[in-house]
């Protein structure tokens, strides 16, 4: 006869962190998913519009990585909505741009806006995924053992 006790414990499963990045352009899109899923993120990567917060509401990541252009209102929008939302309230959040200006008003103005870290782009590698660490540390975490 074989008891439940006598059954092997499965082994843990490594759970991995999931980023969600959303930026206007496909190629960039594919590279920053293509990077973080060789360190070994989960990556969701997809093209800025007006409904991505009921789709980051929706995803829960564990890291928003969000693109910041200067005459895109809803970029703002976004990120004062984030900033006010309890759902998103306590989620990091990179915000990229290729204008130090704009990545320099968001952090002034913290109170209003969502933010972590600001990185001007173009960026190296090690730097965004050392602030990827930094906010929400190693991809893989380790699941507690099943039984």
């Amino acid at each position: 006869m074989i008891t439940t006790a006598t059954l092997p414990t499965p082994p843990a499963v490594a759970v991995r962190k999931h980023v969600l990045v959303l930026n206007s352009n496909p190629d960039f899109l594919d590279l920053v998913r293509e990077l973080l899923e060789h360190a070994a993120y989960s990556a969701t990567a997809t093209n800025f519009v007006p409904r991505s917060f009921d789709q980051i509401a929706a995803l829960e990541p564990d890291l928003l990585i969000f693109d910041l252009a200067l005459h895109q209102q809803a970029g703002w929008d976004l990120l004062e909505r984030l900033a006010d939302e309890a759902i998103t309230l306590d989620m990091p959040v990179i915000v990229m741009s290729t204008d130090q200006k704009l990545l320099d008003r968001a952090k002034r103005e913290r109170s209003q806006y969502a933010g972590n870290s600001w990185i001007v782009k173009p960026f190296h590698i090690s730097d965004l995924l050392g602030e990827i660490d930094r906010l929400i540390g190693p991809a893989l975490v380790p699941a507690a053992p099943v039984g």
